[in-house]
């Protein structure tokens, strides 16, 4: 990268780098879509239907439609906030994070 290049790039950055070297963990979110039932909803989220147990603190992204006269698509990032078995499926409750 010539010197022009990176002074170009400096311009740009809105905040300045600080060097940190340390450990970290993360997970990969990957949309790889499960079909559910939404049993009711809330301004703060939602209980699913669900057949695969979810850990406390999944973060998953949700998509359904709102139906009435005024339809509309919603898409929300959810976080897993609490989980009950019900038979051979899985009430869960989420909290809408955005």
């Amino acid at each position: 990268m010539s010197e022009q290049e990176k002074k170009s790039a400096l311009e740009r950055r809105v905040s300045k780098r600080v060097e940190l070297i340390t450990d970290v963990t993360y997970s990969v979110v990957m949309p790889s879509y499960q079909a559910g039932v939404i049993r009711d909803i809330s301004e703060g989220g939602l209980c699913l239907l669900l057949a695969q147990e979810l850990p406390e603190g999944a973060i998953l992204n949700v998509e359904f439609d709102l139906h009435g006269e005024q339809p509309e698509h919603i898409k929300a990032l959810v976080r897993v906030v609490w989980r009950k078995s019900q038979g051979d499926k899985f009430l869960t409750g989420v909290k809408f994070l955005v």
